[in-house]
């Protein structure tokens, strides 16, 4: 027979390809890889050769289903060979496409095709089987394990969760239910993994890592068939105990244990994990040892390769701590930056290895004295911190890995500090904060971004699928990263200058960011001047331990609410005070003695500080801090908050708004039983309302509990203000009502509770909400929001994703923000609250300065109340002196 070559083919090679085609057509099995071993021996070109392999892979898929999981890699090399099908095989197109949307999803897993031209590739063959039920459920499925691979290699947890969960409908399909219940125990133990990943339960991860192996051996799948996302210290962890046991045991003993006498990469680096004994060896020969092994796995292409060269530089760094030398710290950074090399042109900072390789990249340079490019490169491994937190559409998920963002930067900074990088450290700083408000105001355009970049499908994907689709939001996010030039980009981190301009904009002294201690390094104050060069300020005793006076005071305050009896308030109040002196001994004082009063002769006011407070230094009333002579820090200096330098420099950038008489006034809503009644808020609103917002829709209910003839205060009454188009619904908000607040890892929510719209429902408007009602109306310009609500200064994500209702408002474009960090006395919250009004309208003092003089004026009982205080409220001044600390000092001042 003629084969274009005039080679002969071998005949009994033949023979035993045309006996495995009759076997498996005759419902047998067949040995496939010396199937493929017979076909290749066939000269190429040989008719036969492509007849046998389009025949088998027509077989294998049952006419165009999906091929059995244990032969999709064999399935995929049939495919490479049949280049031409018999007429006699009417299945063929169906069987191809089946064959070559699992080939693929292995290709996207292995990572040698990119997922967007396979899913282009996979839209084409679904729109040609489009009248083949049975192939376009295998094409589903197909493309089901490309995102589920995806989702894996940007670690996008919820994604991959939610993706797992969804693959019930096409496991029922299978008809060997047998088959069906392996693949479902696959698929359950699969989401236990990334459950107990998420929570970092290493000896369960362990346990479900061992099952899957049993799945796969049962599915007669190879174990390390599976993908794993985690990064290298806990695969390592997983691979074999927490802790090796490895005592008495030579080096060639352990890593006999270790790989069972199998040579495959992965059993390599277990076998080093466990000769590091978790990174803690001493011993010089095994630590080579296991070098070696890492050096040997990461030659082996695979999954396991670009975590072997991690390892490779792992490995040698804990050798030259152990010679106390940089020896061999040459070779581990050059590994590194080989392997981050390779990371950017694939997946860059989506890739979970990212913030390993680059932060060990940091330490190694640091440790060679080369402390620029030390500072690039943990600069760059928090970068994959911030794709995660606009990659997550599920905030509990995001939140651990925030946690450890800004802890990252925490610990970054210190050491640019140390190094005389302040601009460093202040972008080290920033990138770990508020990420998570960041991303929900990122995702509100997208789809006119999205368009704008030529993605007009996945656009109209995200109209009609929604956020929270499987994949769907990190496929956005890529496109925003790639049209920015990259995620440090997109973050839009500002420069030392930018915040300067900001500082003059709003006419601040200063913004300073409040570290605290860690075990290694003092805590600090970063100071950012309006002019002049930035400082460091060391602060050795700024630390949060269970043992000094913030533990108590942070246990207290989530404990506090109005609905205490005042004896239950005790505890409460006796923390704060021992806090104040706390606060003064610890930061404000060094900050004021040691830096501000360098140029308190040139500077005709006190300094105004905004102040970016750390981890829970966040929950700190700082202008409370009282020194020896029993004065407070409010009576010193001037003090607002900010998210970020970021947010603080956007909300600098806004033009001034107007205000006038005219806004929203709500006032104590009827909650249906949800909170208790606020008659002092009723008296403190009607009184604003006549003073200095006489024009201002008024809702809610009046001081004898009556409603408001302009309506009860409802949450929609609050979203068509928000909302308004034109200037004559005002540009002032005063909020005399309800917060509630809640920080749990899967209900957090901080919301404003009003009014219900209709019987049986809430009437709750939340963070999230407000941050999209006000993005949808870009024209509407809002110049002060006054929350006399409880809690709304406190976020619900985390410390330093300082996400509350009061940054909701911020980065919404409201241009000033006060809002409270406890439940302040009612009757306090209404003398203060009058006085605010009084001083910003009355006396035009900026916002900052008439909370500030407000404030002044509760915590010195002796000070002048101005005449125009109305009767009413006369005689709750006229004992203010019991007000205390816990009623002036829980108000912020944010924005402008």
């Amino acid at each position: 027979m003629g084969n274009g070559t005039d080679v002969p083919a071998d005949p009994a090679a033949v023979a035993r390809c045309r006996a495995a085609v009759d076997a498996v057509a005759a419902g047998g099995r067949h040995d496939l890889p010396s199937f493929l071993a017979d076909l290749r021996a066939l000269p190429a070109g040989h008719p036969l050769r492509s007849e046998f392999a389009a025949t088998m892979v027509t077989l294998l898929t049952d006419g165009g289903s999906g091929p059995p999981v244990q032969l999709i890699a064999e399935t995929g090399a049939l495919l490479d060979l049949a280049d031409a099908a018999p007429p006699h095989l009417l299945a063929w197109p169906q069987a191809r496409a089946s064959a070559r949307a699992f080939q693929l999803a292995c290709q996207v897993q292995d990572r040698e095709a990119a997922a967007a031209e396979v899913v282009a590739e996979l839209d084409e063959l679904t729109t040609e089987q489009a009248g083949f039920p049975h192939t376009l459920a295998a094409l589903a499925a197909a493309r089901h394990g490309v995102g589920l691979s995806v989702s894996f290699q940007r670690g996008d947890e919820s994604s991959a969760m939610g993706m797992i969960e969804q693959m019930g409908p096409l496991i029922d399909r299978i008809g060997d239910e047998q088959r069906a219940a392996q693949l479902r125990d696959v698929r359950d133990t699969m989401a236990e993994f990334l459950r107990a990943q998420h929570t970092g339960d290493w000896s369960a991860t362990q346990d479900q890592l061992e099952r899957l192996r049993h799945s796969a051996l049962a599915l007669g799948l190879d174990p390390s068939a599976f993908e794993l996302p985690p990064s290298s210290n806990a695969i390592f962890g997983l691979l074999t105990d927490p802790m090796p046991d490895v005592d008495g045991l030579t080096a060639e003993e352990t890593v006999r244990r270790y790989t069972g006498g199998e040579t495959g990469a992965m059993n390599k680096l277990a076998a080093s994990y466990a000769l590091m004994r978790g990174g803690t060896e001493t011993d010089l020969a095994r630590i080579d040892r296991a070098v070696e092994l890492t050096k040997e796995a990461a030659a082996e292409p695979g999954p396991a390769q670009d975590l072997a060269r991690n390892g490779v530089a792992i490995n040698l760094w804990r050798r030259a701590e152990v010679l106390g030398s940089t020896e061999g710290l040459d070779e581990a950074r050059q590994v590194l930056e080989d392997l981050i090399r390779d990371l950017r042109g694939r997946d860059g900072s989506a890739n979970p290895l990212w913030t390993d390789a680059n932060n060990l990249l940091s330490q190694i340079s640091r440790r060679l004295g080369d402390h620029a490019a030390s500072g690039e490169a943990g600069l760059t491994a928090l970068y994959r911190f911030a794709r995660r937190a606009l990659v997550e559409s599920d905030p509990a998920v995001a939140r651990t890995g925030l946690r450890e963002a800004a802890a990252m930067g925490m610990d970054l900074a210190r050491q640019r500090v140390l190094a005389g990088d302040y601009a460093g450290a202040m972008e080290a700083l920033d990138t770990g904060r508020g990420l998570m408000l960041f991303a929900e105001v990122e995702m509100l355009d997208l789809v006119p971004r999205l368009r704008a970049a030529g993605q007009d499908a996945l656009a109209q994907r995200w109209e009609t699928e929604g956020p929270t689709a499987p994949g769907l939001r990190a496929e956005a996010i890529e496109v925003l990263v790639d049209a920015a030039g990259g995620i440090e980009h997109l973050l839009r981190l500002p420069s030392p200058a930018d915040v300067r301009a900001a500082l003059r904009t709003v006419e601040a002294d200063a913004l300073v960011y409040l570290v605290p201690a860690d075990e290694q390094q003092p805590g600090m104050a970063l100071v950012i001047p309006r002019e002049g060069r930035m400082a460091y300020l060391p602060l050795s005793y700024l630390r949060v331990r269970h043992d000094n006076e913030i533990e108590g005071y942070l246990t207290a305050l989530s404990r506090f609410s109005r609905e205490l009896a005042p004896v239950a308030q005790t505890s409460f109040t006796d923390c704060l005070d021992d806090l104040c002196e706390w606060a003064w001994r610890v930061a404000i004082g060094p900050l004021l003695e040691r830096y501000f009063a360098r140029d308190a002769e040139t500077r005709d006011r006190v300094p105004r500080i905004v102040l970016i407070p750390m981890a829970e230094l966040a929950a700190i009333p700082w202008q409370a801090a009282r020194n020896r002579e029993g004065a407070y820090a409010l009576e010193l200096a001037a003090f607002s908050q900010a998210v970020s330098a970021r947010e603080f420099c956007a909300n600098a950038a806004r033009p001034p708004v107007r205000l006038t008489s005219t806004g929203l006034v709500v006032s104590d809503p009827r909650t249906e039983g949800t909170a208790r009644d606020l008659p002092a808020a009723r008296l403190e609103a009607l009184e604003v309302h006549k003073a200095f917002l006489h024009a201002a829709k008024y809702v809610g209910r009046r001081p004898n509990g009556s409603p408001s003839p302009s309506g009860p205060g409802t949450a929609e009454q609050v979203r068509a203000w928000l909302t308004a188009d034109g200037p004559q619904a005002g540009a002032v908000l005063h909020l005399a009502c309800h917060g509630q607040f809640t920080s749990d890892e899967r209900a957090a929510k901080a919301v404003l509770v009003l009014a219900p719209d209709s019987p049986g429902t809430p009437g709750e408007l939340g963070a999230d909400e407000i941050v999209r009602l006000l993005h949808r109306t870009p024209g509407r310009r809002i110049g002060l929001v006054v929350m006399a609500a409880c809690h709304t200064g406190r976020s619900i994500h985390g410390y330093d994703e300082a996400y509350s209702l009061g940054t909701a408002f911020l980065a919404g474009g409201v241009r000033t923000v006060l809002f409270t960090q406890w439940a302040i006395p009612d009757e306090a919250t209404s003398m203060l609250m009058y006085l605010f009004h009084h001083y910003l309208r009355a006396e035009k003092l900026p916002p900052w300065q008439a909370l500030r003089t407000a404030q002044l004026c509760l915590l010195r009982p002796d000070a002048p109340i101005p005449d125009s205080v109305p009767a009413p409220l006369r005689e709750s001044f006229a004992h203010r002196e019991h007000v205390g600390v816990a009623g002036w000092a829980g108000f912020v001042h944010g924005g402008h």
